[in-house]
């Protein structure tokens, strides 16, 4: 009889060890990658400032945020997204392009700023492609707001999932109903089990992810110059045409915006 205590006080033992490795073991992973987690959330946030930025540079150029409005209506695109744009006096620094005229070099401008802003968008929304070395792989991409959004549903179904499966009033139950005996005959069987007869409680569980929060910082898709519409304008040509006409209605103050950057 002592023998078979002993043999059941060491498999209680054994018990108390897995219920202690699958507890600490969950959250620790969990602990981790929310680590990793809020690190890229910075890099994220990153890059949506500077797209942001890139926008507050195009409205500088086009004179008013009214422009930036009328041109991203003219080519489709929502402009909710702009209330989120420090506009007050952005920083304009760019090689000035050549062109033969006044205007043309304006033009340039804007198509340029333009792009930059296509590809900040891009780089925020979709991430961008590199290059791997020494991996069978050979590109991989880097985590855009899209991905991170993903990221941020899966999380939360495995921190629930934790929280449902190892909750520490689970593990206090399990531990509080233990029979030295029984666990040991149950152990001799394979059947010994974390979740029997217990209630998940809600104290000490992992705190979810605020995947809402991360909604408010999505930006539109922007179309590439290149893009053509139905009736056969593409981007280019629209941006074009809208530029020219802020050219026309103040040259004074178009002419003032390329004279600083000339100086920048």
């Amino acid at each position: 009889m002592a023998d078979f205590t002993s043999i059941s006080l060491a498999l209680q033992g054994e018990v108390m060890v897995d219920i202690a490795n699958g507890f600490f073991g969950a959250r620790k992973a969990i602990d981790d990658e929310c680590e990793l987690f809020e690190y890229i959330e910075s890099d994220i946030r990153l890059a949506e400032q500077r797209a942001l930025n890139i926008c507050a540079q195009l409205q500088a150029l086009l004179t008013s945020e009214k422009d930036v409005e009328e041109l991203l209506r003219a080519i489709g695109v929502p402009t909710d997204f702009l209330r989120r744009v420090d506009f007050p006096d952005p920083w304009l620094s760019m090689k000035l392009p050549f062109a033969f005229t006044t205007e043309g070099r304006y033009k340039k401008c804007v198509l340029e700023t333009y792009e930059r802003m296509c590809n900040a968008f891009e780089y925020f929304l979709h991430g961008m492609t590199y290059e791997k070395k020494g991996t069978i792989e050979k590109y991989g991409r880097t985590t855009g707001y899209y991905r991170y959004m993903e990221w941020c549903d899966d999380l939360n179904d495995r921190i629930k999932k934790v929280n449902r499966d190892r909750s520490p009033s689970q593990v206090l139950s399990v531990v509080r109903g233990m029979d030295v005996e029984k666990v040991a005959k149950q152990r001799a069987v394979g059947a010994v089990t974390s979740k029997a007869g217990c209630i998940p409680g809600d104290d000490l569980c992992m705190l979810l992810v605020p995947c809402e929060e991360f909604t408010e910082m999505e930006l539109p898709e922007l179309p590439l110059l290149e893009f053509r519409f139905q009736n056969e304008n593409t981007v280019e040509t629209l941006v074009k045409r809208h530029a020219s006409e802020v050219y026309k209605r103040d040259r004074k103050k178009v002419g003032s915006i390329l004279e600083i950057l000339k100086k920048n």
